[in-house]
């Protein structure tokens, strides 16, 4: 089990990791037809979802691949980290890996969001339906960093390092 996997399974006991499975689909499905003098309507509006955390996840994602590929000393910096940081990378490799779609909460009735890793076959249909998981991805990585980081910086940076590295070699294999 790697950290990402260690860190889906907190899902029920970290708020970090739960606001990073919660798509912005999913708090719409759960207030709506709720009237606001419902008890219910200010816990699903209230709902925290994933979207500013996957920014800070794809922050770190980036710095921590930069430095990887640094001292791996590839050439072509941004052609190279373009590999392992792409939304259709993010599904069809490391959130297929994963399984996500069974952790993320998504409005599951929407018959427009794909339920699925078929990257390219949606590709062009509603831009980019399979961005929820992209973001899931990235929201994962900033829920990750924020709770080991609560212990130490440079643990989180180097569990990261490690992480990501693994995902080279994901992305790598056929």
């Amino acid at each position: 089990m790697d950290l990402f996997e260690e860190y889906l399974n907190k899902k029920e006991t970290s708020e970090w990791v739960k606001r990073a499975l919660t798509d912005r689909s999913y708090k719409a499905s759960k207030s709506r037809g709720i009237k606001k003098n419902n008890p219910d309507y200010e816990e699903a509006n209230n709902l925290k979802t994933n979207t500013d955390l996957a920014t800070y996840g794809d922050a770190l994602i980036k710095f921590i691949y930069s430095g990887i590929l640094l001292d791996d000393n590839v050439e072509q910096l941004t052609k190279e980290k373009e590999k392992y940081e792409s939304d259709r990378v993010f599904v069809i490799k490391i959130a297929r890996h994963y399984d996500l779609i069974k952790y993320i909460n998504f409005d599951k009735n929407d018959t427009r969001i794909p339920k699925n890793y078929n990257y390219d076959n949606h590709k062009g249909k509603n831009n980019n339906p399979h961005k929820y998981i992209a973001t899931a991805v990235e929201a994962m990585i900033g829920a990750i960093y924020k709770e080991i980081s609560k212990e130490s910086i440079d643990k989180a940076i180097n569990n990261l390092t490690e992480l990501l590295r693994a995902w080279i070699k994901i992305c790598n294999e056929e």
